[in-house]
């Protein structure tokens, strides 16, 4: 009994993970660096995660160097919730590519000896200067500002729109960064402003 039990739930999960990689897969999309360097391999992952030795910072085994700036974050005199005197999280971990102080083959190591100048650029380039952008690092607090949709649950969400583990409004709230389905890698469709009005009540 115990053993059909094992292989029910065996088979069960096995059915999960098929699910969650059906879902989106990073190969082929934009976030798909295999070849930038000719010594890579054709390896997806490495860069951005390495399974051992990672550099331990609150987003999975992470194979890349913070940025640090220093930014310039989102300010307005209407804002009503609290905003990070920097980028937090998920947030940082997009800039180590997206702000283009660090070369996206220039890794943990150094495994091939990258020379630093392959940094996005165009669209892609966020840069350091984050205030015409929208606000990341910032409290989610429907409390602070009616004209916003309350959180829920635990973790919080919003529209189905995650929030990190401190309630703050982060890039990985809207995108997800392994699914292109909706490019460029949002979260859920934005047609008639739908994920805008996830959050804002307009």
């Amino acid at each position: 009994m115990k053993t059909t039990f094992r292989f029910i739930l065996a088979a069960i999960g096995s059915l999960l993970m098929s699910a969650v990689v059906s879902a989106g897969q990073i190969n082929n999309t934009k976030h798909d660096l295999s070849g930038t360097n000719s010594n890579d391999g054709g390896n997806v992952c490495i860069y951005c995660h390495v399974p051992h030795n990672a550099n331990h910072v609150k987003v999975p085994p992470w194979n890349r160097a913070m940025p640090t700036g220093p930014f310039t974050m989102y300010t307005s005199p209407t804002i009503d919730m609290a905003t990070a005197n920097s980028p937090q999280g998920s947030t940082l971990a997009c800039l180590s590519c997206h702000d283009g102080t660090i070369a996206v083959d220039q890794l943990y190591g150094d495994p091939w000896g990258s020379d630093g100048t392959n940094t996005v650029g165009g669209s892609m380039l966020i840069g350091t200067d984050l205030s015409d952008d929208h606000p990341v690092s910032i409290r989610y607090d429907a409390t602070a500002d009616g004209d916003f949709v309350a959180a829920s649950g635990s973790p919080a969400t919003v529209g189905g729109l995650p929030l990190s583990a401190n309630n703050n409004v982060e890039c990985s709230s809207c995108h997800s960064v392994h699914d292109d389905s909706i490019s460029p890698f949002l979260r859920k469709s934005n047609a008639d402003n739908s994920l805008c009005l996830s959050c804002h009540i307009k």
